[in-house]
């Protein structure tokens, strides 16, 4: 595996919070930035994950009878496309970082790229029902780890971050520290 889904696999290893109470202000905040930047990059992956989703279903979803839509119908549509169907609105969580470092989502889009690579999706027309539902489901799949590996994530930094607030509401952390 990469070492980004090393780093994955570290930062959601059940043990990474052990002993979070017995560390210093600075480890906890360099615990919660690395799983920020972990969490950015999962987030963007989930977003190239639901777009291709979203393509594929273009394709399914068609009336019953009629042809597979053409690329050029595709690319025109591509807007309303992607804004899916029943996706949530609202702003949900704001990541320190909106775009990911390109090398982190390297080993990231790897499996993504495996079930359908951005220069195949030009394919799609051609390729039968049975297909393309096998693709959605794999892509629904992948979606599915995303999430759950965020929402592990997501875990680790409101545990960090309450390891934070309580410190300084207690007085074992300076509130002068806030500010450097």
């Amino acid at each position: 595996m990469t070492s980004t889904q090393s780093n994955l696999h570290r930062l959601l290893d059940p043990n990474y919070l052990a002993g979070v109470d017995g560390l210093s202000v600075d480890d906890i905040r360099r615990m919660r930035a690395e799983c920020q930047e972990a969490e950015a990059a999962l987030s963007y992956l989930r977003r190239l994950i639901q777009g291709r989703m979203d393509i594929v279903h273009a394709y399914i979803e068609r009336p019953a009878g009629s042809d597979a839509p053409d690329l050029s119908s595709v690319v025109e549509n591509l807007a309303g496309i992607l804004a899916g169907p029943g996706r949530a609105g609202g702003p949900g969580r704001n990541p320190v970082l909106h775009t990911p470092d390109t090398d982190e989502m390297a080993g990231l889009t790897t499996e993504l790229d495996d079930i359908l690579g951005a220069d195949e999706i030009g394919r799609l027309a051609r390729l039968d029902d049975a297909h393309l539902a096998d693709l959605a489901g794999r892509l629904r799949d992948l979606e599915n780890r995303v999430s759950a590996e965020r929402r592990g994530l997501h875990e680790r930094i409101d545990t960090l971050q309450a390891e934070l607030v309580e410190r300084h509401k207690s007085g074992r952390a300076s509130v002068d520290g806030l500010l450097s």
